[in-house]
């Protein structure tokens, strides 16, 4: 019996591998995407802004929202953005991009 559940795991990690190839492959959103890693580095070497100093910049301009989430994506032109997620007690979500090298807000998106 565990060696078919190993067998199941083991079958299921590589169709995610495979779809992962394959969304970057294709553009996927998620395949943009930098890891915690890579924003970590980036941000201790001075080259990005931390997300931390993103988020309260976003929260000064948004201030009925609360945050929601926060990811390091390449933006439309190929620059690294912060994308910051917000929420009001509404249910309203907007998502604000921050240019993760000036720190300056470019856009926002509602919901």
């Amino acid at each position: 019996m565990r060696q078919v559940i190993y067998i199941i795991i083991a079958a299921g990690a590589l169709v995610l591998m495979g779809a992962h190839s394959a969304a970057a492959q294709h553009g996927s959103p998620f395949a943009q995407r930098l890891t915690g890693d890579q924003a970590r580095d980036a941000c201790n070497n001075g080259r990005f802004k931390c997300a931390r100093e993103v988020i309260k910049t976003v929260k000064k301009r948004y201030p009925n929202f609360r945050h929601s989430n926060t990811y390091l994506a390449k933006g439309k032109t190929g620059r690294p953005e912060y994308v910051v997620k917000m929420i009001n007690k509404q249910g309203h979500m907007i998502e604000v991009y921050v240019d993760a090298q000036t720190g300056r807000i470019i856009r926002s998106r509602g919901y």
